[in-house]
């Protein structure tokens, strides 16, 4: 038997709703076509955002988060898309993909050192997965390997149409920790902080839409013995299509 899916809000959401409208009508109309025109992310327009508690909507208070449902986040993009698609785009990478794994497999200590300021607004992260040879429809393809050495994993690997490369503190890199395990098993998530040794974004890529993302959202990114602490794993090894 079907249920309808019930997409009432609370008076809370509601609220919330309300205020993405109301700083989506003030602030971002007024100064996303500046952004525009110069092809650049109005990071100012995040932090603001920040500061009003909208980079945490997915995420629990006890993180510093709103704890906001799936629906009344998507009632709310909707109130920042109207007024600029490229923020939008920018602020939802930020909220989900950004933010999301550090709470969902993240331990204590990860989610104190980047959650909290994540949802603050005083850092920024990018998510690394696209590659641009064969992991792009199918990501269970990736090449990207990080290979365990004493206590570092040493990231190699290319990575493409990374969210947010461009001003990101860190990345979420999807990497190939155990290349003879099963399919899904062979993969793991790793933060890497964007000023390691070995990370480089090689360029932005200009999409149709984006200007005002400052093309962030689809930058190449090179991993060249990136090494990193095997404590940046993110989630079990080998779970990152947990």
């Amino acid at each position: 038997m079907l249920t309808a899916m019930d997409f009432s809000l609370t008076e809370t959401e509601r609220d919330l709703v309300e205020l993405c409208r109301d700083f989506a009508t003030k602030e971002i109309a007024t100064r996303a076509p500046l952004a525009w025109e110069e092809a650049r992310c109005d990071t100012a327009l995040l932090r603001e955002m920040g500061q009003l508690g909208l980079l945490g909507m997915l995420i629990p208070e006890e993180w510093g988060g709103i704890g906001m449902s799936t629906v009344g986040f998507v009632a709310a993009m909707e109130q920042i898309g109207l007024a600029d698609q490229s923020l939008a785009a920018a602020w939802q990478a930020h909220v989900t993909i950004g933010s999301l794994p550090l709470y969902l497999f993240g331990n204590d200590m990860q989610r104190e050192r980047w959650l909290r300021p994540l949802v603050a607004g005083e850092i920024r992260s990018c998510f690394s997965m696209t590659e641009p040879e064969t992991a792009g429809s199918n990501p269970l393809l990736l090449e990207t390997t990080a290979v365990e050495d004493g206590n570092d994993f040493v990231i190699n690997g290319q990575k493409w149409f990374t969210s947010s490369a461009d001003g990101a503190d860190f990345a979420i890199v999807m990497a190939v920790t155990d290349p003879d395990a099963p399919p899904y098993s062979r993969t793991s998530m790793i933060l890497v902080p964007t000023d390691t040794e070995g990370f480089n974004l090689v360029r932005n890529v200009s999409v149709m839409g984006h200007a005002g993302s400052g093309h962030a959202s689809h930058g190449e990114v090179i991993y060249q013995g990136c090494r990193v602490p095997t404590t940046n794993l993110l989630g079990p090894r080998g779970g990152g299509f947990t």
